[in-house]
Order: C-alpha cells, then structure tokens, then sequence
C-alpha cells in the first residue's frame, strides 16, 4: 500500500524499495524503479494481500484514481481514462465492456481469464438470461467429489 502512495507520486525507485522490503522477505529478486508499473504493484498485492484486501473494491479505486488524475497507464501504452466517461462512453447508463474506457474492465481482461470467455450465464431475470447455456454437470467419478460423493 505505501507503494501504491508512491506510485501516485511518482517516487518509482521509492516505490521499487516499499515493494523490496516484502520480496526480500519472500527471497524474491528486487525490483528497480525501471521495473515499477502499477502492474508490479498490483501484482506483488495480490501475492502479499491475497486473502486480506477487496480486490474488486481496490481496482476500482485505482481505476477511478486514474480517471480522476489523467495519469496516463503505462501498462496499457499510456492509456489515459477520464472522469466523463468512466462508467462508459454513453455515461452513468452504460455498461462498461469495451477496451480503453476504464481500467477496471482493462485490468480485469488482462490479467484474468474469468471475464472474457464470453460463457458466463446472467441471473434469471436480467438482460441477456435468454442467451444461458445449460450448465455442465460435474461427473462424480474421476473428480474431487470422489465416487462417494452424494
């Protein structure tokens, strides 16, 4: 998190030496402020906080940190993403799923594979529920439900 402080300000080698202390600690190599994105950050919080932060409440306040500051993404060739679209390019009613607009939805395409596989069924009642897929069964011999399993 100090890390985090130090990257909005860009103090990067500051940044590289907050993220050292906790990779030495770990016997990882150590990082320089060549080295330092907002990806190293999120990625050594991820390792470090995995059970302990709101992930999603922590990107979208990086995301709106971004919008808010235009500083511009050095992950994502220097993207810069603004206050005024950053619920999407049609405002507060859009829903943001196209590249470029916010760095929540960027991030999350990035760096998982949860999101954009394109197969994830809507809750019954919701916009898109026609298009469901049925789900798949678990068979429960050859998996960790075991031949026991009821």
């Amino acid at each position: 998190m100090l890390a985090e402080s130090y990257y909005w300000k860009d103090q990067l080698q500051l940044v590289a030496d907050a993220l050292n202390v906790v990779r030495a600690r770990a016997g990882a190599d150590p990082l320089t402020a060549a080295d330092v994105t907002i990806g190293a950050v999120l990625d050594e919080r991820a390792r470090e906080l995995y059970y302990e932060e709101n992930r999603k409440s922590e990107l979208t306040r990086i995301a709106y940190t971004y919008a808010k500051t235009g500083k511009p993404c050095e992950v994502f060739a220097g993207r810069v993403y603004r206050l005024d679209n950053f619920s999407g390019p049609d405002g507060i009613n859009s829903n943001v799923k196209q590249e470029g607009i916010n760095f929540y939805y960027d991030w999350i395409m990035k760096a998982g594979n949860f999101y954009n596989k394109g197969v994830i069924n809507q809750n019954i009642g919701y916009p898109g529920a026609e298009k469901n897929l049925e789900p798949l069964i678990v068979p429960k011999d050859r998996t960790v439900l075991g031949p026991d399993a009821q």
